[in-house]
């Protein structure tokens, strides 16, 4: 599975925070105890001393003496801390330091690889940016209702909107499953509310649960992170996220500002996947013809070799209402 550097630096940067944050934490609340508690550090002091006498007992001609004696008395001073923690009213656990995850302990590393809860940080960050986060919880294949399409008989298609939509459904749940890095890239259209941003997102979650990384941004967001990177007010990499992620999701292509560096972003965006072979999906309410109209034929043919799905129907945030 592989994430942008930036990705591990932040992950990275994160956990430090949480280690940092629980060991001020426990540091706190350690003082405040002893304050109340001074006995407290009397059957440290034992507990210490019992480790110390366990590293002395092994002998100058390598020989361990009998260190139940040592061990015994370790364990009635834990004891002796835990009756004391509880006698004063606190959990068993109070002085611990309370790390995030008790496996690592906010290291990111256990047993010599990457710890779930440093991997689940990886992929929560590679989504965590995205401005459509609260939509990004709800939009899975789960939740995706196809009852919202109508059932009637289109008869200029052939079948109903629903059944077309269907269609759709599966093959986009069976490109999640199997993706690949050499897999397809789409080109979804269709006027507002028909579901096309819910199945990116859905792919998108599917994806990084399945430990790959995806670049999700809308056209006019990544434009913007470009202008301030070019005018040295931005220290992230859009173009290295890009670069390292395994799917790139581009969503509103068309709903961005008409300018001359927009459209060069837009050109520059779909060659890069195409020269790279990288899977990308573009995402637009706009026609292709409309999309000719907006960005030159250029683009659109670059955008031939996608798969378009055109989405149909009725707009379903009207219908929900």
């Amino acid at each position: 599975m592989k994430f942008s550097e930036i990705i591990y630096q932040r992950a990275e940067n994160e956990l430090r925070n949480r280690r940092e944050q629980a060991e001020k934490l426990a540091s706190v609340r350690r003082k405040e105890f002893i304050v109340k508690n001074p006995e407290l550090l009397d059957i440290e002091n034992e507990m210490k001393n019992a480790a110390l006498e366990v590293i002395r007992s092994v002998g100058a001609d390598g020989k361990k003496v009998d260190i139940s004696q040592i061990a015994k008395r370790n364990l009635e001073a834990q004891e002796a801390k835990r009756s004391l923690i509880k006698a004063a009213g606190y959990p068993e656990d109070y002085l611990d330091i309370p790390y995030t995850c008790k496996k690592c302990k906010d290291s990111g590393i256990f047993n010599g690889k990457l710890c779930e809860c440093h991997l689940a940080l990886l992929q929560q960050l590679s989504v965590g940016e995205l401005a459509c986060s609260p939509m990004l919880a709800r939009s899975t294949f789960a939740t995706f209702d196809i009852k919202y399409y109508s059932d009637i008989k289109d008869t200029d298609l052939g079948f109903s909107p629903r059944e077309y939509m269907r269609g759709c459904f599966e093959m986009l749940k069976a490109y999640a499953e199997n993706f690949t890095v050499q897999s397809n890239s789409f080109f979804f259209s269709g006027g507002t509310g028909l579901g096309k941003t819910h199945l990116a997102l859905a792919i998108l979650n599917r994806l990084t649960q399945r430990g790959f990384s995806v670049y999700y941004n809308s056209a006019s967001g990544i434009i913007k992170q470009l202008e301030k990177e070019r005018f040295g007010r931005s220290v992230d990499s859009v173009e290295e996220e890009i670069e390292k992620s395994d799917l790139v999701i581009v969503d509103d292509l068309g709903a961005e500002f008409a300018t001359p560096f927009a459209e060069a972003t837009v050109n520059e965006l779909v060659n890069n996947a195409i020269l790279s072979g990288k899977p990308m999906i573009m995402i637009s309410n706009l026609s292709v013809d409309e999309l000719e109209e907006r960005y030159g034929q250029r683009v659109v043919s670059r955008l031939n070799s996608f798969e378009v799905i055109e989405f149909i129907g009725e707009d379903i945030r009207q219908l929900k209402k």
